[in-house]
């Protein structure tokens, strides 16, 4: 970048201050930085108005070919403003007017999405030194030059597109008059002109760089025999933002409460019973009920899980299990055979220690243990951590704790946070076998936010509440918020199960 820009940049910046409102960041920092892109003022419509809503900024030059979705949608926050809780803001938007390119900032953060198949995903992340650094090809993408040829590639296109439609009707109806009539406008175009959309995808499967073969799904009982400390709240949320980052997750409700199974959205009764579907009890007491046979899909936007259901029965059937034969790895034995075909499989058991809880031990290849910061929660670990050692020197292959998982954290209680943590690193440090169970970093402890509590009621995971129109802004934002916490646990958990492996 030249240093003129760097220099045209930094005196942009230091127009606004930690105090600037969100008016300024659009007067001070926007709409200067769209002149430096090429625009002028009339290439863009402040304030434009979305279904119900107002848009800072729609970016679309009246010199492109024909009226197209706008190729830039800019939405700002005040200064102290964190980004983090407004994603869904900018999604919404550019899903309503279908833009191809949204920027979100507060004047010190700058968030760049792409749209592809009306799914945004972040593509740059800069902070301001960051982004001048960068700024050459960060206007590369955003400059009006390059917004002008897409829509002429668009534009090729869609006329390439219009006359091929026209041929099939004029060959359908026998009419080549009909034909004749657009044949000329049509001989400069070249049919084998690459699509520009084709060429710019970004597809979760992307991410996922192991091939079926390659692949061995992490089998993991998320395990706490105390209750009310966010088990199946976490490894829903969890599961969700695994899927986010191109994970491929089933998860196995393994409680006759059925919580998971509701808490996404599935009724044990009317889904699974009435519909004449299976659901855990039947894969664990019938030999040739295979995981296929009790696999319910599901999905939420761009998140796409694989759920075992479970039903009330399962807690009248604990003679049953008893008395089936080589019950305790019969989870395990079924798990093996599809065990390629994911990355994580997340076990939900009851908090007890009956034995659907050692089935789900069996079953794992690691163990991740969710806490609150409270005493009885704390006290519980010692024990949680006796019986995965002890299931662990029963199995074939090791069963691993992969660390302490923080829920229903107290943001403002720091000094309690303190000395919680400080019991946790007593227990672990208590027993020889638990010295190198980790307690998970801060930046992943999932907050105590009503929202959190809420979603499962809704049958949804929390990323999905950007959606729910009952919903306030407030609420999306807290959600937002929450589901920034649980992307930053799939994130360390994936690490942890790297090392592990």
């Amino acid at each position: 970048m030249t240093a003129n820009y760097a220099s045209t940049l930094r005196n942009i910046f230091q127009a606004i201050a930690p105090h600037s409102s969100e008016s300024d960041v659009e007067k001070k920092i926007i709409a200067p930085l769209l002149q430096i892109l090429g625009y002028s003022h009339t290439d863009w419509e402040p304030q434009a108005i979305v279904g119900k809503s107002k848009l800072d900024f729609l970016v679309l030059p009246p010199s492109s070919a024909i009226p197209y979705a706008p190729y830039l949608v800019i939405e700002a926050k005040a200064a102290n403003k964190n980004i983090d809780h407004n994603v869904w803001q900018i999604n919404k938007y550019m899903r309503q007017t279908s833009a191809i390119l949204g920027l979100l900032t507060n004047g010190y953060q700058f968030r760049l999405l792409y749209n592809y198949n009306q799914k945004p995903t972040v593509i740059l992340d800069y902070y301001q030194n960051e982004f001048i650094e960068n700024f050459q090809s960060f206007n590369k993408i955003l400059c009006k030059q390059t917004c002008l040829q897409v829509y002429q590639e668009l534009y090729q296109n869609e006329q390439q597109l219009r006359f091929k439609f026209i041929n099939s009707i004029s060959q359908l109806f026998a009419d080549e008059e009909n034909l004749k009539l657009f044949a000329k406008g049509n001989n400069s175009h070249n049919e084998s002109k690459k699509d520009f959309a084709s060429a710019t995808k970004l597809e979760k499967a992307s991410l996922i760089t192991e091939s079926k073969k390659e692949r061995q799904a992490m089998i993991i009982t998320v395990f706490n025999n105390k209750g009310g400390v966010g088990k199946t709240t976490t490894t829903i949320n969890l599961a969700a933002a695994l899927n986010k980052l191109g994970k491929r997750v089933l998860l196995v409700d393994i409680d006759a409460q059925a919580n998971l199974t509701t808490g996404l959205g599935i009724e044990p009764f009317e889904d699974v019973e009435q519909q004449g579907k299976k659901d855990i009890s039947h894969l664990l007491t019938e030999p040739r009920t295979s995981l296929e046979d009790v696999i319910i899909h599901k999905s939420w936007d761009d998140v796409e899980l694989d759920i075992v259901p479970s039903h009330i029965r399962l807690s009248f059937m604990e003679t049953t299990l008893i008395n089936t034969l080589d019950i305790d790895r019969v989870l395990a034995k079924k798990l093996k055979k599809s065990r390629d075909q994911y990355d994580y499989i997340l076990i939900d058991p009851p908090p007890s220690f009956g034995k659907a809880n050692t089935i789900s031990l069996m079953a794992s290849s690691g163990v991740l243990i969710p806490t609150q910061l409270s005493p009885y929660p704390i006290r519980a670990l010692e024990y949680v951590m006796k019986r995965a050692i002890a299931v662990d020197e029963s199995k074939d292959e090791p069963l691993p704790i992969l660390g302490i998982a923080v829920s229903m954290y107290n943001r403002a209680a720091t000094k309690v946070a303190l000395s919680m943590t400080q019991q946790i690193f007593d227990v672990i440090s208590k027993n020889p076998e638990s010295k190198n169970v980790d307690l998970f970093p801060q930046d992943t402890w999932i907050p105590n936010l009503t929202i959190i509590s809420s979603t499962p009621n809704k049958g949804y995971p929390i990323c999905f509440a950007e959606f729910d129109k009952e919903l306030s802004s407030k609420d999306k934002e807290t959600a937002q918020d929450a589901f920034n916490c649980y992307m930053k646990l799939a994130k360390h958990l994936i690490s942890v199960t790297k090392k592990k492996e």
